[in-house]
């Protein structure tokens, strides 16, 4: 069974340790605490009880910006950021939002095929700007108009 809902504080911990799986500058559990107090919209999805997968963003009139997007290893390729990502989308188009941008890592190409596959395009790109256990990486600024 999946469902997507809105995170409690008791789900942080297993959000922050889906985040953890990333390569690059983390967001601490401060961070999605926050975010669950400004309001940002903020979806978890679970798959039998279990949460798998997170996206946050922030909605204001006429745009949205996604700041933080993230989906278990063990069950990418599952369609769980693209069902995320439809969540988002839908309450974009009810809160009458024209726009979404984002920033993605220039090597995280499953990431960046998922927002070409939402329609996204390169608006340009962000050098240096993420920290990575590497060193630091440029950023892509991708962006779509919404009908």
């Amino acid at each position: 069974m999946e469902f997507i809902q809105d995170p409690k504080d008791s789900d942080l911990n297993e959000v922050h340790a889906i985040e953890q799986e990333n390569e690059v500058e983390l967001w601490s559990i401060k961070n999605f605490k926050d975010s669950i107090s400004v309001k940002h919209f903020f979806k978890i999805f679970f798959l039998n009880e279990t949460i798998v997968g997170f996206i946050v963003a922030r909605l204001i009139p006429h745009d949205c910006e996604i700041l933080n997007i993230g989906v278990t290893k063990s069950v990418r390729k599952k369609q769980v950021a693209s069902k995320l990502m439809d969540a988002l989308i839908g309450e974009c188009h009810n809160k009458n939002i024209k726009h979404i941008f984002l920033e993605v890592r220039t090597s995280n190409i499953p990431a960046i095929s998922l927002y070409k596959k939402f329609y996204f395009n390169e608006i340009g790109v962000r050098p240096n700007y993420y920290l990575t256990k590497k060193g630091h990486e440029d950023a892509i600024i991708m962006g779509r108009d919404l009908p």
